[in-house]
């Protein structure tokens, strides 16, 4: 079976890959896919992330089957796997490759989604939910689309007791602190419990905005501490500390990716 998946990391310590998917029923102006479709934490694009956006990354052309994924992550060692990229859930194959990791590999899935559809959370173990705004203007602003049925499903797959990690980005004069308080108001009314994670926006697309202070992600964060007793955020200048490496596609085998090696990996939110 063929899947929308282009793209596989792996960060060994934490013996975690993640899956990259393509395609998205969004259109966010401030997608970093729009600037890089590759993981950011491999070496060649630890200084991506701070670069003025100058044109559209290519979309990817060569896509991997289960039987090739299956092969892939049988050569690591696995206590989760993160379907991420762009929307996983659209990919058809999302849910027989989260059964097959499950019976074959045995650790946990992880999803990342936007929330627009009710994915299929049979063997799902963790859903990290995106909330861009909570004002529908502003959501169609961003993203061409009204939160009305992200908000629904959000309360649904709350619901259905999978655990849940909520992440919204701090975009500063356009998604704000005002609307910070907003989403932090929207999950407290759902379970004051539930950990959220502010990230800071990186310029990507073609934007006014500007990337957040060190300052700005702190106050945000302190203002969600008021509301919610699990409040993580990232101020936007840790060093990264695991190391990554790319899995497919391989060293040497595209000329996008050249190398596939990191010195270092993953942040580590305050």
């Amino acid at each position: 079976m063929n899947t929308q998946v282009f793209h596989i990391g792996y960060c060994p310590e934490l013996k975690e890959a993640t899956l990259h998917y393509w395609g998205c029923n969004f259109k966010c102006r401030g997608c970093s896919c729009q600037k890089l479709i590759w993981d950011w934490m491999l070496e060649e694009f630890l200084d991506a992330r701070d670069a003025e956006p100058l044109e559209i990354a290519d979309a990817p052309h060569r896509f991997l089957s289960i039987s090739e994924i299956s092969a892939a992550l049988e050569k690591l060692e696995l206590r989760r796997v993160l379907h991420m990229g762009q929307e996983a859930i659209l990919d058809p194959a999302y849910p027989v490759l989260a059964e097959m990791i499950h019976r074959r590999f045995g650790c946990k899935n992880v999803l990342l989604t936007n929330g627009y559809e009710m994915p299929d959370l049979r063997h799902t173990d963790k859903v990290e939910f995106g909330i861009k705004a909570i004002t529908n203007g502003l959501h169609r602003h961003y993203t061409g689309k009204s939160n009305k049925r992200v908000l629904r499903n959000f309360k649904e797959i709350y619901n259905s007791g999978v655990e849940m990690v909520i992440e919204s980005v701090f975009i500063p004069g356009y998604i704000d602190i005002a609307e910070t308080e907003r989403i932090v108001d929207f999950i407290a009314g759902v379970d004051k419990k539930l950990t959220y994670v502010l990230l800071p926006y990186f310029k990507a697309g073609n934007n006014p905005w500007r990337r957040p202070t060190p300052a700005e992600m702190e106050m945000a964060a302190n203002i969600a501490r008021k509301k919610l007793t699990n409040v993580y955020f990232f101020r936007g200048d840790e060093d990264l500390q695991y190391k990554v490496i790319s899995i497919f596609p391989e060293a040497g085998s595209n000329t996008e990716l050249e190398i596939s090696e990191a010195h270092c990996g993953v942040l580590n939110p305050v």
